[in-house]
């Protein structure tokens, strides 16, 4: 299961030295793996048993807080910033304990005493009442404790994933880190590894959860028998389904008289959707192959205008249905990315995947409020015209209305249902 995902993320970088962090977010026999690889093969430096699981732990405290363990760790990283870790410091060793060399446990896994707690972690839920207070209603609302409890989480995370990695550069010059497993789409670590210094490069892969288990054991077998084929960075994971023009305009007859249908090529296209933005209206786009992986990325998503001071707010309440707390991302041009953000020259294409969070450069987080976290950071996709021509497009036309090319993007679906897949899902869920 691991080696899926260490080939998952070494096959797809395609780089000739690289240091590759595996963080599964359940594991069976194991929690993480570092691994050292040079050209197609990948060498065991350091593997750490369940007990060590820094998913279990996220997914655990998610669940204490209110949500869904294993499906809503993002809303629990974007309650982070909201709050002030240092509340319950006191606490931090009891979540995750750092040791020498790199060791690590997790002490509330220990509390789990049968089958069925280690199963539910009703042990280690009674333990975090015990710590920290009673565990959150899904229906409580969200005070400034649970959002104090989230930030000690983050950071703790964030201090363990650093402690895991330093022994396997210490003494040695950068090089580049591969990040597979569920934890890998944590993007605020991402985002605070990207600005460690400690790495040359970085790449995560964008199905970075159990889904990736798939790919990696595909790319497994194609080393196996193909071990001198070439390898390349991965670009876009545009590899679902795709549709017939015959196929949306099936699903667009369905809708009522009070709709209007318009058909124009690409430019046009473009244009008009930039327009609408620009006037202040919300975008559901779909187009090409679905997005492999947890974000929507262009072909499946809600776009608006992020300018707008009430845009973040209304989209929430109306639109995704969500809670409040919930930040968007902002997509922007490769090449205007650094303008806005404070991304260094050359690592544009960390940021692709929308797996990395990085500060909103100061004089635009006023300019940008829809997209700008509570804590000055966003959420970024940068659009490669390459990778994303048709998105890129109509990023470059919204830019030249309103100058400044970036638009907010979500993914195209209702609060509690999958993205869409088809044009009748994208037909019903816009109606």
């Amino acid at each position: 299961h691991h080696l899926s995902h260490a080939a998952s993320a070494y096959l797809l970088s395609g780089f000739d030295e690289a240091t590759v962090l595996v963080a599964d977010g359940c594991g069976e026999t194991e929690s993480i793996t570092v691994f050292d690889g040079s050209g197609p093969g990948l060498r065991p430096l350091r593997r750490y048993p369940v007990m060590s699981s820094l998913g279990l732990l996220y997914s655990i405290v998610t669940h204490y807080l209110g949500f869904l363990g294993g499906m809503d760790e993002y809303k629990v990283m974007g309650l982070a910033p909201y709050g002030d870790s240092r509340r319950y410091a006191d606490a931090a060793d009891d979540l995750i304990r750092l040791g020498p060399d790199g060791a690590v446990t997790v002490p509330l896994l220990g509390f789990n005493k049968d089958p069925v707690e280690r199963e539910t972690h009703r042990g280690a839920l009674r333990r975090l009442a015990e710590l920290l207070g009673p565990p959150r209603h899904p229906d409580e609302p969200v005070t400034q404790r649970h959002m104090d409890i989230a930030a000690t989480a983050q950071d703790r995370l964030q201090e363990a994933i650093l402690h895991v990695l330093r022994p396997a550069v210490t003494g040695r010059p950068p090089r580049p880190l591969c990040l597979a497993g569920g934890v890998a789409l944590n993007c605020t670590a991402n985002g605070m590894l990207a600005r460690s210094g400690m790495f040359s490069d970085i790449f995560a892969q964008p199905a970075s959860g159990d889904d990736g288990s798939a790919l990696g054991a595909a790319l497994w077998q194609l080393n196996q028998r193909s071990p001198d084929r070439p390898r390349r960075r991965m670009t876009m994971p545009c590899w679902g389904d795709e549709f017939t023009a015959a196929e949306a305009e099936a699903a667009l007859a369905a809708l009522d008289s009070g709709y209007r249908v318009e058909q124009f090529d690409d430019e046009e296209l473009a244009s008009r959707v930039a327009a609408l933005l620009a006037d202040g209206n919300v975008v559901a786009w779909f187009q090409g192959r679905m997005e492999f992986g947890p974000r929507a990325l262009g072909n499946r998503s809600i776009l608006a205008d992020p300018t707008g001071p009430h845009m973040r707010a209304h989209l929430n309440e109306v639109v995704k249905q969500r809670e409040m707390f919930r930040p968007f991302a902002p997509a922007v041009p490769a090449e205007d990315a650094g303008r806005y953000f404070e991304i260094p020259a050359g690592q544009e294409h960390l940021y692709q995947h929308m797996l990395f969070v990085a500060p909103v450069r100061a004089g635009y987080r006023e300019r940008l409020p829809a997209v700008t976290h509570v804590d000055g950071s966003a959420r970024l996709q940068v659009v490669d015209r390459r990778n994303a021509p048709g998105f890129w497009r109509l990023l470059r036309r919204f830019g030249e209305l309103r100058g400044l090319p970036v638009l907010l993007n979500t993914s195209f679906n209702l609060r509690g249902q999958p993205i869409v897949r088809t044009p009748a899902e994208a037909v019903a869920t816009y109606a």
